[in-house]
């Protein structure tokens, strides 16, 4: 049994055109946000879509674990535009739904939900996380469980029904978190990574891992997901990344590393370091990553 159960409401099998790809990652915000409320002295378990095979894989997930917090984390992460596609909302909702039914306090985060928070509110959800969602979880799950006084519209960078009707409560935007490094590693240990070993070896004959070097992009292609990241750029240092990579690949052996920024190397300097921490802890490993091509 677990207090908070994370679930995230991609499921490759819906997603047709990456289906035939099969390209698969973890869901990288989601084992941010679960690693950061385990730092604060909570149980917690995860449900990975990413290869199951219905909303019903999650249905088990809740039985099993009976939590008393549900949180349905979007893909944030691992693909770069806002593209909430129709079948991923209605896996959501279909989400939200079981949840409920099994008397779990439910709680959504991610672009469409921070963008669309009534539709959410609608079906069930009873908060919606606005923007960065760790911090806000946190105090969330803190008043909750008795551990701290704040009301709910206390708490900056919510939503969720005011009682009165349909009228929604939305508290001010919470501040961005600036420093990344002070947040803990993704829970890589709550991921089944031999299946996903398993699926790239025996389709690529590889096997790719992702990481995040940086949050946000100061530019404004109309197709991003600003409600998370908005047009602020923050980044972790290179030491902290080449670290992190260090570990990932003494403890996983990855071949492939996909930094999922939406814009890599930004900061001036912070690629000429990168490579200088690399060379010096020879930690050369293939990487794919995303960038503006006027940028190179």
């Amino acid at each position: 049994m677990s207090d908070v159960l994370f679930g995230q409401s991609y499921y490759l099998r819906f997603d047709p055109k990456l289906f035939e790809a099969m390209q698969p990652y973890p869901p990288l915000g989601t084992l941010y946000a679960a690693s950061y409320i385990r730092s604060r002295n909570y149980e917690v378990a995860l449900f990975d879509a990413m290869l199951a095979d219905s909303e019903m894989d999650w249905a088990a997930a809740l039985d099993r674990e009976q939590p008393r917090f549900a949180v349905i984390y979007e893909d944030n992460f691992n693909y770069l535009s806002k593209m909430c596609l129709l079948r991923m909302r209605q896996a959501a909702f279909r989400m939200i739904e079981l949840a409920r039914e099994r008397g779990c306090l439910t709680i959504v985060a991610g672009s469409d939900a921070s963008d669309r928070a009534g539709l959410y509110l609608a079906r069930g959800a009873d908060f919606v996380l606005n923007g960065e969602g760790e911090a806000t979880l946190g105090e969330l799950l803190d008043h909750f469980s008795g551990r701290t006084q704040a009301a709910p519209t206390a708490i900056a960078g919510l939503s969720f029904r005011s009682g009165r009707g349909d009228d929604i409560v939305v508290t001010p935007r919470r501040p961005d978190i600036t420093d990344l490094d002070a947040l803990p590693l993704p829970a890589w240990d709550l991921v089944d990574v031999g299946r996903y070993r398993a699926v790239w070896t025996g389709r690529h004959g590889y096997y790719s891992m992702n990481m995040a070097t940086s949050r946000g992009c100061p530019y404004h292609c109309n197709w991003c997901a600003k409600p998370i990241w908005g047009q602020r750029y923050n980044v972790r240092s290179p030491e902290r990344v080449v670290s992190e990579l260090a570990w990932l690949k003494e403890t996983y052996h990855p071949d492939h590393i996909w930094f999922v920024d939406d814009i890599l190397g930004l900061k001036p300097g912070w690629i000429q370091r990168f490579a200088e921490c690399i060379e010096r802890e020879a930690m050369q490993t293939p990487f794919k990553s995303l960038c503006r091509v006027d940028l190179l």
